[in-house]
């Protein structure tokens, strides 16, 4: 019997392994964060404001800043 994998050159074969390698670290899935609820305050780094509607906790939110808005997270 002969080896399948024979008639590739050893760069194929060294690719192919290490492809299989690769992907053997992919476990899983990727975790979604659902949101819990909705709020209002938006908590960017030192600044915490106050937004002017509901949106769900956990959504990218901006405060103004000395200068530059600084971004952050609803909580």
């Amino acid at each position: 019997m002969t080896d399948p994998f024979r008639i590739l050159p050893p760069t194929a074969r060294l690719l192919g392994a290490g492809l299989l390698l690769a992907l053997a670290g992919c476990v899983g899935a990727p975790a979604v964060v659902q949101p819990t609820g909705y709020g209002s305050t938006c908590f960017a780094g030192t600044y915490t404001c106050q937004l002017g509607q509901q949106v769900p906790v956990g959504s990218q939110c901006t405060c103004p800043g000395l200068g530059a808005p600084s971004f952050g997270a609803v909580r």
